[in-house]
């Protein structure tokens, strides 16, 4: 019998576990942004939760938990508060990672491929995490079901996420949930290309 699953709002001192699901769910997106190793981005995305960092920040973030331990993380928000939760990370960014380096992450974060993440009339999964050892357990369709009910209290009738092109499990996982593709970006990195998906609730 799968045990049950407990979601809580996260906090400040989630921050370490946090960064791991966080940079899982980025993978290639967060070196490429960062243009550090592994180690080093995490330590980093650590620090971003712990200061509520907009986009990385606890205040929108969900810990799951089996029997009091961690097993997965979910970032979400409502589509029309991506623009200014993008603009509240910078000034983290450089505390954080110093000027030059923050300068680098938001030019590249910028001429990322693709167009806008989503839209106002949708509730937005920015980063989903379930530890591997904890996968293929459901952890993360309840967590995307956990951001259908956080969508429905917000009046939206739309889920939405970015999958990468390379990510055909997650993708399997999504369209089986009903998330459908609306949009595919392709780009020169092909780990930077992605689809777009949307499920109407």
């Amino acid at each position: 019998m799968t045990p049950t699953l407990q979601i809580r709002a996260a906090q400040p001192t989630d921050a370490t576990f946090a960064a791991s699901m966080i940079y899982l769910s980025m993978e290639h997106l967060a070196d490429h942004l960062f243009q550090q190793n592994k180690d080093v981005i995490e330590a980093a995305i650590a620090q971003l939760f712990a200061r509520d960092a907009g986009r990385f920040g606890y205040r929108i973030a969900f810990i799951a938990e089996v029997e009091g331990q961690h097993v997965g993380l979910l970032i979400a928000s409502r589509g029309d508060r991506i623009d200014r939760l993008n603009l509240e990370t910078a000034p983290h960014l450089v505390a954080v990672l110093g000027l030059t380096k923050a300068l680098g992450f938001i030019r590249r974060g910028i001429r990322l491929p693709g167009g806008r993440e989503a839209y106002k009339d949708e509730f937005y999964v920015g980063n989903l995490g379930v530890l591997p050892s904890m996968q293929g357990r459901s952890f993360g369709s309840q967590l995307l079901a956990y951001a259908e009910k956080l969508a429905c209290e917000n009046n939206l009738k739309k889920c939405s996420l970015i999958v990468g092109g390379y990510n055909t499990n997650a993708r399997r996982l999504y369209e089986r949930i009903g998330y459908q593709v609306v949009e595919t970006v392709e780009a020169e990195k092909a780990e930077l290309g992605y689809h777009r998906m949307v499920k109407v609730l």
